[in-house]
């Protein structure tokens, strides 16, 4: 139970409340933002993984994500999987270019992992904007692969699960291409 759960259920009770229904949003994306211009968030940014659509089975295609001249570790091969196809994105919100192309090359699902979550055994890759020491090591702990698109090192207290393998630093567009 997340800790403002708890916190509303011991000011308020167990008693259940009906909850307001949400507004549909009748908003399109803006065509110049669609591509890898725009990271913001759109009405059709996918919050949970059943709002992203599922790719059809067979139809994924390996990435490789290599890090710029001043980034660290990598090349990294993205591989969806059924069931392990989120393109995860830690970058404030929305789906950032960097994690789109990932999508658009991989068959991978773009998820905004900023606004919502999902269980570490759904995430393909995650794509962060952290140069500090939380989000940089939190997803190579879990063991998933990370994309920074800062040009950061191993620091910090979770330094120790920051290795080459896992973790690639300073991405930049031009450094995602196709594997094989």
């Amino acid at each position: 139970m997340a800790m403002w759960d708890k916190v509303k259920k011991a000011l308020v009770g167990d008693t259940p409340k009906e909850e307001p229904k949400k507004k549909e949003s009748t908003a399109q994306p803006a065509a110049a933002e669609s591509a890898w211009g725009g990271g913001s968030a759109t009405a059709d940014t996918p919050t949970s993984p059943q709002d992203a659509s599922p790719a059809p089975s067979g139809n994924y295609k390996r990435v490789k994500v290599s890090a710029s001249g001043k980034g660290w570790g990598g090349p990294l091969i993205i591989e969806p999987k059924p069931g392990k196809d989120l393109i995860y994105s830690v970058t404030g919100g929305g789906i950032h270019p960097i994690a789109q192309k990932i999508a658009e090359l991989s068959g991978g699902r773009p998820f905004d992992g900023f606004n919502s979550s999902a269980g570490f055994d759904e995430i393909a890759c995650a794509v962060i904007d952290c140069g500090g020491t939380a989000r940089v090591g939190v997803y190579p702990m879990k063991k998933v692969p990370t994309i920074d698109i800062y040009p950061t090192s191993p620091s910090g207290p979770l330094s120790r699960f920051i290795t080459e393998d896992i973790f690639v630093s300073g991405v930049k567009i031009e450094t995602i291409e196709l594997a094989d």
